[in-house]
């Protein structure tokens, strides 16, 4: 099954759960004050479906680790502390859903759910300085490097923003989680958390499932890469071939493996529209030193 699949499978499957145990908390006991101190049947498998869902994400960043270092020690690393809170949030789903199912109740576990927390934290924390260093190191220094370099260099300062983005939100999550079930017991605040928290790994991993195709693949000489959770409010510039450029040029390409030289068929610019087309032509062949052909 594909990794995307089962992620919204998980995710569908948390998010049903999740709306049954509101509707039994807040639906059909309306007005009974009990209800909402007790934890029935439908919040059993949110504990490991959240847990699972979380470690599926970092098992997929600690492969991307490894293919990027070819290194197994710290994807080990990631792993085992992986291993440690699925382990932690299993022990405490399977204790405290076979006794009291109190909320009040919740405390008494405090031990795992702290593993768990932390754990997770911990692992998103140890994934998002690596990617952020591993990347950092590989990009090139766009100040006096060539246009080419420079564009590569922009395309490693996205993914670093990238990383940073859905590695943070997760690992913030999970400690404000933990900060609430240890210091606010008289108000369960950390229920809110816990219930968005595995959607957070699933949306994370999502987004960079589907970020990986415009920088996989060529869609045609623009490369355009969105923020993971919102657009930016920047014009892009185009790109052709790693040539950045600030004028609205659209132009269709043919590249030669045989030789070194790139043919460029046509051209047409936004602020030059009234120029002639051997004036464009000779422009664009000094300036880029590419030989232009029909």
């Amino acid at each position: 099954m594909p990794l995307h699949d089962l992620v919204i499978i998980l995710y569908t499957v948390f998010t049903v759960f999740v709306t049954i145990a509101a509707w039994n908390m807040f639906g059909s006991h309306w007005g009974d004050t009990e209800a909402i101190l007790i934890l029935d049947w439908s919040w059993t498998p949110l504990p490991p479906l959240s847990s699972f869902m979380g470690g599926m994400a970092q098992t997929f960043y600690a492969w991307r680790i490894y293919c990027l270092t070819r290194s197994f020690w710290l994807p080990v690393i990631i792993e085992l502390v992986m291993l440690m809170q699925v382990t932690a949030t299993f022990v405490f789903s399977v204790s405290y859903f076979s006794g009291d199912r109190r909320v009040l109740n919740l405390f008494n576990f405090s031990d795992e759910i702290t593993v768990w927390l932390a754990g997770s934290a911990t692992c998103d924390l140890i994934i998002t300085l690596t990617l952020v260093v591993i990347l950092y190191r590989r990009k090139p220094d766009s100040a006096g490097a060539h246009a080419a370099f420079r564009s590569t260099a922009d395309l490693i300062n996205k993914l670093i923003r990238f990383n940073m983005e859905t590695g943070m939100i997760t690992s913030l999550a999970a400690i404000i989680e933990l900060a609430l079930f240890l210091t606010t017991h008289q108000y369960n605040l950390h229920l809110i958390l816990f219930l968005v928290l595995g959607k957070l790994y699933s949306n994370t991993l999502m987004a960079t499932l589907n970020y990986r195709d415009p920088v996989g693949q060529s869609h045609g000489p623009d490369i355009v890469l969105q923020s993971a959770f919102w657009a930016d409010g920047e014009v892009h510039s185009n790109r052709t071939f790693g040539i950045q450029r600030s004028l609205d040029v659209r132009c269709t390409t043919e590249v030669t493996t045989e030789t070194d030289d790139m043919m460029l068929q046509e051209f047409s610019t936004a602020d030059d529209e009234g120029s002639r087309p051997e004036t464009r032509r000779e422009k664009y062949q000094e300036k880029l030193g590419i030989v232009i052909g029909e």
